[in-house]
């Protein structure tokens, strides 16, 4: 979500702000609840023993679910297919946002509400089927105004120079370039107009951990340890080869690399058409965790954009096996069950917001994946339960308040320009 504030600051201008809603009333009523309810979801969250216990053993045995498949402390209930069923609702109250464990089956329907279900089923004796589905409320905005923001964000930048950006986000956006500041540098925004109407948009961003560490010390401690060494691209392609969207990161900066004319994209290079509702995404990651360093490359899937009268979004499905890196040793161990995630229906991800008139917007995030226990699964696991075991706990809540300190920013920000 603090990516979200990052695309708004970064082309944050006046034109921006109402493009929350159909008039000045709607925007500014769309923005209030739209920040509030996101912002409130970071706020001193307090969740029981019982949800603790489940988020930490969830992250120890994400790869090997025998290990919490019969742990009945964790969940709370039993399918007819024997699937394990846990859940959570939370809600905004006064000063905190408080989580207590849940199988509700309705979407939240006031505002700040969130509901969470994880579902655990047991295919064979060493294969598990995953899937969780998350609702957060987000008030009454519709699904088509969010994407009228990144228009607006797209457009109000399209044929300027960077330094008429930096003064124009600076100047509009005071409280949220502070608030990001303290972890994100722009160290180099490019805008570089064409002779067709285009303009492309090369921003590099450095994370600045020694400044975060003042006042967020062991957030700053694990985005050093784990995110600082680690190396990601994301590109976005269609079927001619034309990319849409490409995104890296590495030592401490990440890079972004847009084309787009009157507020919509287009590719970053060759001539100016529509983007197509199917393309292809292509991601790459490594990390160092302990001595190791694991990912993959040329994990390619189907990336579908939602655009319907009512939702707004992304589904993806990675069919494909990526090819691993893995250490020496490692990789000598039997690789079967690394082909399991993505054989039949592979791994679908869908995040989407849905409006309903009439009652709240939802943010909606979905995904499956199977598992099949194994030695190298069983590496593996213990390296990302590893990484996940040292954000819970202090620098997981240290997150949480920098991310609630940068929607509060960016509400009160897109307040002041419409009054």
């Amino acid at each position: 979500m603090t990516a979200a504030a990052i695309v708004v600051t970064l082309s944050g201008c006046r034109e921006v702000a109402p493009a929350f809603g159909p008039n000045l009333p709607f925007a500014k009523q769309n923005a209030e609840e739209f920040f509030y309810s996101v912002g409130s979801r970071f706020t001193n969250i307090q969740r029981p023993a019982r949800i603790l216990r489940a988020r930490q053993q969830f992250g120890h045995y994400a790869l090997t679910p025998s290990g919490i498949y019969n742990d009945t402390s964790v969940w709370l209930s039993i399918g007819p297919d024997s699937a394990r069923l846990f859940g959570d609702e939370g809600h905004f109250a006064v000063d905190r946002y408080v989580v207590n464990t849940a199988l509700g089956s309705n979407a939240p329907d006031a505002l700040t509400e969130s509901r969470e279900i994880v579902r655990l089923r047991k295919l064979s004796d060493s294969e598990y089927e995953w899937f969780t589905n998350v609702e957060v409320a987000l008030g009454r905005i519709a699904a088509r105004n969010i994407a009228d923001v990144l228009a607006a964000a797209l457009n109000a930048g399209e044929g300027k120079t960077s330094a008429a950006i930096r003064a124009n986000y600076t100047s509009s956006f005071p409280h949220t370039a502070a608030a990001l500041g303290r972890l994100f540098t722009i160290d180099t925004l490019r805008v570089t107009p064409d002779n067709e109407g285009a303009t492309t948009f090369d921003v590099a961003v450095k994370l600045t951990p020694d400044i975060l560490k003042a006042t967020m010390p062991h957030y700053a401690a694990y985005i050093d340890k784990y995110i600082s060494k680690g190396k990601y691209r994301i590109t976005l392609s269609d079927q001619s080869g034309a990319h849409w969207f490409d995104a890296n990161a590495s030592n401490y900066y990440m890079h972004f690399k847009v084309r787009s004319k009157g507020g919509h994209f287009v590719p970053i290079g060759g001539g100016i058409r529509s983007m197509p509702q199917a393309l292809t995404i292509q991601m790459d990651m490594s990390m160092k965790i302990a001595l190791f360093t694991v990912g993959w490359t040329n994990m390619i899937g189907d990336f579908e954009l939602i655009n319907t009268a009512h939702e707004r979004g992304w589904s993806m499905r990675f069919a494909k096996e990526p090819d691993w890196r893995l250490p020496p040793t490692v990789g000598t161990l039997l690789r079967s069950s690394l082909h399991r995630p993505f054989q039949g229906e592979g791994i679908p991800i869908r995040v989407s917001i849905r409006d309903n008139p009439g009652s709240q917007t939802i943010l909606n995030r979905r995904l499956a994946l199977t598992v099949q226990e194994s030695g190298i699964l069983r590496f593996l696991n213990h390296l990302s339960g590893t990484a996940v075991g040292d954000f819970l706990g202090a620098s997981e809540r240290e997150a949480n308040r920098f991310n609630a300190d940068a929607f509060r920013a960016l509400r009160q920000d897109v307040a002041g320009l419409l009054p």
